[in-house]
């Protein structure tokens, strides 16, 4: 080997041995880097396993149900409704409007119907039961007419020149079951009205504790007397064809000719009786709120809160049901 060759060889050797020593030197330094890291995770975990550490969790409030408020309104179907509270209800209020009676002239006085409201306790997903007065009706013809749906009572449309009209059927809610004592809250029927010849024979209002008296023909055939909170409204005078009134029933007036047809009466708690004969004018259905709480019924000739906000004599038309919550 040349002298050369061999210095060159000692120089690489000297090198390789400088960087293994260099590395080696590096190497040991991460072991013990590491060593020193993992030391200190271990310390840590120790350390946090000996003592309790707050927590930083919201405190935990229990859920209540609670509904919003809102409204439903039922309007006329001539067939019953239901309501179901909303989960989270326990009071309702309800407002009800009666029907008014049946006329053959627009211009001429069926009975308006009268007004009911109050507070009724509840339950979440309890079902009541909605019935929405219908007005009753009348004819030219010789015809029996049917009364406003739920109560209102019938007659005979037109005989031998006298007009009259069917009772109007009654508002109400109830409560437990749907018969006639599971009312909770009633809004009374108005009498139907009638007419003969010049004379205009207005029917009786609705509502009210007492229903209103319907007009009498001359002093020959009396008008029938307004339900009461006891009983239904008397029949007319001096005819075999009318009827009194009953729970739940205005009274209906069965003549078929003669001008014996007296207008028939309104629904309500007890509804009212019909005319006697020649149209004389039907008694006004009752008003109740006796299974409600701060409860007050209007008749059908006082001023009563309109539907839309404003107030009003009397409901005319189909009657109506709002509950609110």
């Amino acid at each position: 080997m040349l002298a050369s060759e061999s210095c060159t060889w000692l120089f690489v050797a000297r090198c390789s041995k400088i960087e293994t020593n260099i590395v080696l030197r590096n190497y040991s330094f991460i072991i013990s880097y590491v060593k020193i890291y993992i030391y200190l995770i271990a310390l840590l975990n120790f350390i946090n396993a000996q003592i309790a550490l707050p927590s930083f969790h919201g405190a935990h409030k229990p859920h209540t149900s609670v509904s919003s408020s809102g409204s439903q309104t039922f309007s006329y179907t001539g067939s019953q409704q239901t309501f179901t509270v909303p989960s989270g209800v326990t009071t309702i209020t309800i407002k009800a409007w009666g029907g008014q009676g049946g006329m053959y002239n627009s211009s001429w006085g069926a009975g308006k119907g009268g007004y009911s409201t109050g507070t009724l306790n509840v339950s979440s997903g309890e079902t009541l039961y909605i019935y929405v007065g219908g007005q009753g009706n009348s004819s030219g013809s010789n015809v029996q007419i049917s009364g406003g749906f739920n109560g209102g009572g019938y007659a005979r449309g037109y005989t031998n020149g006298a007009y009259a009209g069917s009772g109007g059927g009654a508002s109400d809610v109830r409560s437990s079951g749907n018969a006639l004592t599971n009312r909770v809250i009633v809004a009374g029927g108005g009498g139907g009205a009638g007419g003969y010849i010049s004379y205009v024979l207005n029917g009786g209002y609705g509502g009210g504790s007492t229903g209103g008296t319907g007009d009498p023909w001359r002093s020959n055939y009396n008008g029938g007397s307004g339900g009461t909170q006891s009983a239904g409204g008397a029949q007319g005078s001096n005819s075999t064809y009318d009827q009194d009134g009953s729970l739940g029933l205005g009274g209906n007036q069965t003549a078929t000719r003669g001008n014996w047809n007296g207008s028939a009466g309104g629904g309500g708690y007890y509804g009212g009786g019909s005319g006697g004969a020649v149209g004389a004018g039907g008694g006004g259905g009752s008003g109740y709120v006796g299974g409600v709480s701060s409860g007050s019924t209007i008749a059908g000739n006082a001023s009563m809160p309109d539907p839309d906000g404003d107030t009003m004599t009397g409901r005319e038309g189909n009657g109506l049901v709002i509950i609110s919550w």
